[in-house]
């Protein structure tokens, strides 16, 4: 029954919070508001088939439907393990602030003591917006956006990145403004910085060093070379093509070497 009980109230949280009625919610399920409303008073539990959906939709994972902040409090105190990573988490007294709470224009200041920045790889997993004072040997996961000196690991966040070079590879839902990126890059926002190791996939405009791999761009790319393929929904500026291009705008650069797809017009410039 205890179990029950938290999905009951998980959900009525969760509806209440997005500011949604019961009919609103069983549209979106493609359910009937009957099986919500029982959901809601106790009647009935979620079909197990139903409870993917029910995380999605309200961006949520299912053990969270399953536990809510029962689960994280028990977790932060007593599972965490023992592995050196440096986990930096938002509480509001003593509940911790999920990512639908924290203040997405806040930034968490984090000024590492000299001797932990001394440790061979120092990890960072932090819940919100990150402004790390000097580098980080290891990777950095948060929730929010990255601002610090060189990652010698990757980047994986749901905010924008800014930083120094990355020996990894960045994985963010926002922009990237960066030196050298060791890795492949994916960015939900506008990119600037150095060379980039392997590919890039960005849903706005490129401005970077050399590209070791293809580049998928939905808007204008502005590079050195690039290694492989090129996708270009806006224009394309760059030194030499190695492989094909299919670009929507216009194209200047030195050479290309596999077949080309423009709408736009092509300029062939010397080196």
């Amino acid at each position: 029954m205890e179990f029950q009980e938290n999905v009951r109230n998980t959900i009525i949280t969760l509806r209440k919070e997005k500011g949604i009625t019961q009919d609103v919610l069983a549209s979106a399920l493609d359910i009937s508001v009957q099986a919500v409303s029982k959901w809601e008073t106790g009647g009935s539990l979620p079909d197990i088939l139903q409870l993917p959906r029910i995380a999605q939709f309200f961006g949520v994972s299912i053990d969270y439907l399953f536990y809510g902040d029962i689960q994280i409090k028990e977790m932060v105190a007593e599972e965490l393990p023992n592995d050196n990573i440096m986990r930096i988490i938002q509480f509001q007294g003593n509940r911790m602030i999920d990512g639908r709470r924290w203040n997405k224009e806040e930034y968490i200041n984090l000024k590492i003591p000299a001797e932990l920045m001394k440790e061979p790889v120092l990890n960072f997993e932090i819940w919100g917006n990150a402004n790390i004072d000097g580098s980080v040997s290891g990777y950095v996961e948060s929730e929010g956006t990255v601002c610090c000196g060189n990652i010698n690991g990757y980047v994986e966040c749901s905010g924008g990145v800014n930083c120094g070079n990355i020996g990894g590879y960045v994985e963010c839902e926002g922009s990237v403004n960066c030196g050298d990126i060791g890795g492949y890059l994916e960015s939900g926002g506008g990119v600037n910085c150095g060379n980039v190791g392997s590919y890039v996939e960005c849903e706005n405009n490129i401005s970077c060093g050399n590209i070791s791999s293809y580049a998928e761009s939905g808007g204008s790319i502005s590079c050195g070379d690039i290694a492989n393929s090129v996708e270009c929904e806006g224009d394309l500026k760059c030194s030499n093509i190695h492989g094909g291009v299919e670009c929507q705008g216009d194209i200047q650069c030195e050479s290309i070497l596999g077949n080309v797809e423009c709408e736009g017009g092509i300029t062939f410039t010397k080196a």
